[in-house]
């Protein structure tokens, strides 16, 4: 396995020093000067097709600065699309870029038996106008070895999983573009995918990328902190939900662990969502239909304290060594390969292909929604709240497995469930209220007067809502099994 990380060109430098690391080390390190050069059009045409081409030490290669469609996993070496590319099929003319210059260390470590190799890279990325000093780490060996190795790099000097490649960086520099998000979204399964394994991993990388690219949105752009925490929270119930539909297709336990620290991380993103969808949202809604009045002005003020304190204490944690020991241990799960084996069947038989897999369970999850929407006219509203539930996570299985699909089926069946989540959401959305009000002293507290309007009004919106609950669960009914 290779794992690449990123570090601050300072602390880095006290690796060489980290007796843990000394200890086991297997001879003397090598020290070599590094250069690489990235080149491109005038007009940025590999650029815009996500591409650059590399040269260093006289050795040329074409390899991508951004995922594509296929699948490039965090902290894993960049893709090479060829290399030595024909150079008569590359635009011309081609110049140079941005440059990284600077030294390595390339060390072997002994770890359980099993030698790592690591490689400490420390210089400048350069570009005509702008220069930024970086840092990064490489290790390679055995998969356990490695995590072993990372981990313990983790404890001694803040590292992290890089949100972008080496050229990524050098060619933002140069563009004053910024760096391309590698993922957004949800997960797309590249065509042609066959391996259940591979398509979890590729879901997992996908998801990963988001949650730690919008994680470094919402520190360095308070301004934006509301889209990031939501990104962030769907991405991680996302990953848990591919947790669940791929439990049955791997290894008997290998998720559990991975599965422990999302749901920590969903358990801090919910009440800073939820805080956010109160005061950005339902609380205007309400302001503008009771206007000028004090009590209901001072509640929504106390929400709005209570969000910043929420949001204090997500940032202490985004900004934390253990968020970054999180973000190394995705990394590092996606790309394992110790949970992939498939678990032994009772007959001897081979597990179920992909496109086989996905048909279970989207039948298995389009039953339990329509179940839990029996006689849904006269559904309280916990039972809607189920509803929601299940159709939730039959949109996000809908929505890993659309490119098995061809036609518009797919994405009509992933279309209506929206609505239905959605007009569903509203009811959800009275539900959390409440709940949040119950921190601010709820019915009986200091907010009391203007705790009764907000519930009140979420009563008057619900029944409105339910009308067209019921119009977008029948519509959905309709949708064939395109699966089948």
């Amino acid at each position: 396995m290779e794992l690449e990380l990123a570090a601050d060109i300072d602390a880095v430098a006290g690796l060489s020093r980290l007796k843990a690391l000394t200890a086991n080390r297997d001879g003397r390190p090598r020290n070599l000067a590094i250069k690489i050069v990235w080149h491109d059009s005038p007009e940025h045409a590999l650029f815009e097709d996500g591409l650059t081409l590399a040269e260093q030490r006289g050795a040329w290669r074409l390899e991508r600065i951004v995922p594509g469609a296929q699948t490039w996993l965090p902290a894993q070496p960049v893709p090479i699309v060829a290399e030595a590319p024909d150079r008569e099929t590359l635009p011309a003319p081609l110049a140079p870029l941005a440059a990284f210059e600077g030294r390595q260390s390339i060390s072997v470590h002994v770890f359980d038996g099993h030698p790592v190799t690591i490689t400490v890279a420390k210089g400048v990325l350069r570009a005509v106008t702008a220069e930024q000093p970086v840092a990064r780490i490489w290790l390679s060996g055995d998969e356990q070895a490695v995590r072993q190795a990372a981990l313990m790099i983790a404890e001694a000097v803040p590292v992290s999983v890089p949100l972008v490649s080496l050229a990524a960086a050098g060619i933002a520099l140069a563009t004053g573009r910024g760096s391309a998000v590698r993922h957004t979204g949800a997960p797309v399964l590249p065509v042609g995918t066959q391996v259940t394994a591979e398509a979890l991993a590729h879901i997992l990388g996908h998801l990963f990328d988001v949650m730690l690219a919008h994680a470094n949105v919402f520190l360095l752009a308070p301004e934006k902190p509301i889209e990031a925490v939501h990104q962030m929270r769907v991405a991680v119930r996302r990953a848990r939900s591919a947790l669940s539909i791929f439990r049955p297709a791997v290894a008997e336990g290998a998720l559990n662990e991975i599965g422990a620290g999302l749901k920590q991380l969903g358990g801090l993103l919910g009440p800073n969502r939820d805080w956010d969808v109160f005061t950005d949202e339902t609380a205007p809604e309400i302001r503008a239909a009771l206007p000028n009045d004090d009590r209901l002005d001072r509640l929504i003020a106390a929400a709005g304290r209570r969000r910043t304190e929420c949001q204090k204490t997500l940032a202490t944690y985004l900004g934390s060594s253990a968020f970054r020991v999180l973000g190394i241990e995705l990394a590092w799960f996606a790309a394992a390969e110790f949970w992939r084996a498939p678990p032994v069947t009772t007959d001897g038989s081979d597990p179920p292909a992909l496109d086989a897999f996905a048909a279970r369970v989207l039948q298995h999850r389009w039953k339990k929604l329509v179940s839990a929407g029996k006689g849904i006219e006269d559904l309280d509203i916990p039972s809607l709240h189920g509803v929601r539930l299940r159709a939730k996570r039959a949109r996000y299985a809908a929505e890993m497995f659309a490119t098995l699909h061809h036609g518009k089926s797919a994405h009509r069946f992933i279309r209506r469930l929206s609505v239905l989540q959605q007009r569903l959401g509203v009811l959800n959305d009275g539900a959390v209220a409440t709940h949040l009000l119950e921190e601010l002293g709820g019915p009986g507290g200091r907010h009391a007067y203007a705790t009764g309007l907000v519930t009140g009004f979420m009563a008057a919106r619900a029944a409105k809502i339910r009308p067209r609950i019921i119009d977008a669960f029948e519509r959905f009914k309709r949708q064939p099994a395109y699966w089948a």
